[in-house]
């Protein structure tokens, strides 16, 4: 999924700018999406494992058990070429499960990297079975808690806020890295329509790339914004045809998709579904944020946020044209949510880069 994979990327090209070998494997969907923000700089792909919808994933997945299946499939494809390639280092998200067997039957150093908040060690009862399963499946073993962690999450949207004792995180070895967005694709720009857009203010709305397809909640925040004198520009979801929402008004533009490094400097406040990317994109910006939470880590992700004062949540029963506009009328109005989320923006900027962290790595 993009969400896994974007996250990585800017210690991928960390290492390649640092004169390193890396190849990254992914699923057969997130292939070209990879090798258009590294072209040229000589990344190598690999596709392995099911895609997102061979393992099941859409409305009403059961995560655990898509990361748990699809880590049997992609192990079968990933070690052979990782015995063949001989990797140094190993880095896998903390969802995925077959980096760590091709880490511990290559004798390569492993590395979890992060992509939001840190699971709470309770998920460790559904997964580690499985890495077990498949240690014991290639003839290895591992102890996978104690990799290196890379942290991509600052204090104020820790669990609890200010982080947990390392008892009660997956892996007690955490390392802070900055999450960066990726940036735009060569070519990409923000549609001439954005320039035109009538009010001061700009609210983006949106639900990913995984739970767009909840077309009654999209349908429902663009409908209460629109009543707004804000401009609203949403993006509706990878081949959606955004005019299935019907024809709307001049300060609301609808797209499938755009590139938020472009798009967040001129927006004032975010609504979205809460996943990770689009929580640290929001607050790299200083901006306050409206969660309309899905699945999977999103409500973690949602009660974060509004721990840290730095926006609020609507659950899915809560989910009301008056709820949306009054929401974003509070985040627009009362500058506590501001400040809260200038905070964590701060907080995110001290945190190491990725050029730093990979030299640590590498020392």
């Amino acid at each position: 999924m993009f969400g896994h994979v974007n996250p990585i990327l800017p210690l991928v090209l960390a290492a390649r700018d640092a004169g390193h070998d890396v190849v990254v494997a992914t699923g057969a969907d997130v292939i070209a999406h990879l090798e258009a923000r590294t072209e040229g700089r000589g990344v190598t792909t690999w596709t392995v494992g099911p895609s997102h919808r061979e393992a099941g994933g859409g409305p009403g997945t059961n995560w655990l058990s898509y990361f748990a299946e699809s880590a049997r499939s992609r192990a079968a494809d990933l070690v052979p070429r990782a015995v063949d390639w001989k990797p140094d280092l190993v880095v896998s998200e903390d969802t995925e499960l077959a980096g760590p067997v091709a880490a511990a039957v290559t004798g390569a150093r492993q590395v979890v990297h992060g992509i939001g908040i840190m699971p709470p060690i309770q998920v460790w009862g559904a997964l580690g079975p499985i890495l077990d399963e498949l240690f014991e499946r290639f003839g290895t073993s591992g102890d996978h808690r104690a990799a290196t962690y890379l942290e991509l999450c600052p204090p104020s949207l820790r669990r609890p806020p200010a982080g947990a004792s390392a008892a009660e995180r997956i892996w007690p070895d955490a390392v802070p890295l900055r999450p960066v967005a990726g940036a735009p694709a060569p070519g990409e720009r923000l549609p001439a329509a954005v320039n035109a857009l009538p009010y001061e203010q700009t609210v983006h709305v949106t639900l990913g790339t995984v739970f767009h397809d909840n077309r009654n909640v999209l349908h429902t925040a663009i409908a209460a914004l629109s009543a707004l004198p804000v401009n609203v520009v949403a993006t509706v979801g990878p081949d959606v045809d955004p005019t299935g929402f019907g024809r709307q008004p001049a300060h609301v533009l609808l797209a499938p998709y755009l590139p938020h490094t472009l798009l967040l400097p001129r927006c004032a406040a975010v609504v979205s579904q809460g996943g990770a990317g689009i929580m640290f994109g929001t607050f790299a910006h200083g901006l306050p944020h409206l969660v309309l939470p899905q699945g999977g880590d999103q409500f973690m992700n949602a009660e974060a946020i509004e721990l840290a004062g730095a926006g609020l949540a609507l659950h899915p029963a809560e989910v009301t044209g008056a709820a949306v506009a009054d929401g974003v009328t509070r985040l627009l109005e009362e500058p506590a949510f501001a400040t809260a989320a200038a905070t964590v923006r701060t907080e995110l900027a001290a945190m190491p880069t990725a050029g730093a962290v990979l030299r640590a790595l590498t020392s």
